[in-house]
């Protein structure tokens, strides 16, 4: 039957998923006999049906027929990227479709084409070629996510050390770019959290009553606002160092070019042009700073709103619906011996002597309670703590 994730029998256990759409039953029908040895096979008889069925069947390769009513392979195929990313598209197309083929390929970044007829060997080889390629994409996003992720905790949870106040707020802007890349369906999401954390870095060469101010929403002096305006620029080059972080790193220091482009500089682009990491860090950062201002979520937002044109409206978009739907903890007080990892510093907390100790909005971990036993054991820090979750 059309559409079904039903294995034929036959199928062998752990056999790469394969979907053809093609809007001719008994072509599919062919196809799973054909194929069903080597591949699992799942069909589909239109664009549409093969979209509902991606959102729950995760597939190594997608082959597509060019001609189908409502919507054609080469649409359908576009549309698949944005679902399930590391698929492999190939499009199937006759002789009059050619032009639309290359078409297809060069622009909407399908694997390759194949005319019909396509004979079994020829099929299989491609799928199998494809299938290694799936592989091999998956295998490198992945080591190149965990990869960077274990090194940007390690670079921000030994900085932040130096820097407390500078890296809670990197944490607080953090959360609010992720949620803001789940609400825009950022094909990868990790690269935003990535920017977020390490668009603070340069943060580390700013005085201690600079980021007081900052965190305060206090005005900068002149000196200061120069000093605060090349952070950016620093955290740019510091992450520019780490290798296949490069476009991140541009984004990063272009995070606070407005999207109408005015008051940018020569090279910075505008609109649509500006890294979606970019458009989402601006929103993230001004939201937190102005959090720091006004006593309330929602006149923080109208705050946004109001300059428009620095902002990415689908952004903004995206900040509004976020908070319309978050339901937000109650703080509460708890001891030392209750802090549990996952948990969010809701005040900031200084030792005896008048330094801060932790953050406001620093997510609590095991080496992070550690410390502060540490402290309530000399008797330089107090032994209770305001958090959410």
């Amino acid at each position: 039957m059309a559409g079904s994730t039903t294995l034929p029998t036959g199928t062998p256990d752990g056999a790469p998923a394969v979907l053809f759409v093609d809007d001719e039953v008994a072509i599919l029908d062919g196809l799973r006999r054909q194929l069903r040895r080597k591949f699992a096979v799942h069909t589909a008889a239109s664009g549409a049906e093969g979209l509902q069925l991606l959102a729950s069947q995760p597939v190594s390769v997608v082959v597509s027929d060019m001609r189908m009513p409502e919507m054609n392979g080469a649409e359908f195929l576009s549309r698949v990227r944005s679902v399930q990313p590391n698929a492999v598209r190939i499009l199937l197309t006759g002789q009059s479709d050619m032009d639309a083929a290359i078409t297809a390929v060069n622009e909407g970044q399908i694997y390759r084409f194949l005319t019909k007829p396509c004979s079994s060997d020829v099929l299989v080889d491609e799928l199998t070629g494809a299938v290694e390629l799936n592989r091999l994409m998956t295998a490198e996003k992945e080591l190149l996510r965990t990869t960077l992720l274990g090194t940007v905790e390690a670079l921000t949870t030994t900085l932040s050390l130096a820097q407390p106040k500078a890296f809670a707020r990197a944490e607080r802007v953090n959360r609010t770019a992720a949620e803001l890349a789940g609400a825009l369906e950022v094909e990868e999401p990790w690269r935003v959290e990535v920017a977020a954390m390490l668009a603070h870095v340069g943060a580390v060469t700013l005085p201690p009553n600079v980021l007081d101010k900052l965190d305060a929403g206090r005005p900068l002096t002149e000196d200061e606002a120069e000093m605060e305006a090349r952070v950016p620029e620093i955290s740019r080059d510091l992450v520019r160092a780490i290798p296949r972080l490069e476009e991140l790193a541009q984004a990063i220091g272009w995070h606070r070019a407005r999207f109408d482009g005015s008051g940018s500089g020569i090279g910075v682009p505008s609109g649509e042009e500006l890294p979606l990491v970019a458009r989402i860090l601006r929103v993230a950062v001004d939201f937190d700073s102005g959090m720091a201002q006004r006593p309330s979520v929602q006149q923080t937002i109208s705050a946004l709103t109001a300059d428009a044109g620095a902002y990415d409206p689908r952004v903004l978009d995206a900040l509004v619906r976020c908070h319309h739907v978050e339901e937000l903890d109650a703080p509460r007080e708890v001891g030392v011996a209750e802090l549990r990892p996952g948990m969010v510093v809701f005040d900031d907390v200084f030792t005896t002597e008048g330094a801060l100790l932790v953050g406001r909005g620093t997510v609590v971990t095991e080496p992070l309670v550690q410390r502060l036993e540490n402290f309530i054991a000399q008797g330089r820090c107090r032994s209770t703590f305001t958090v959410t979750g």
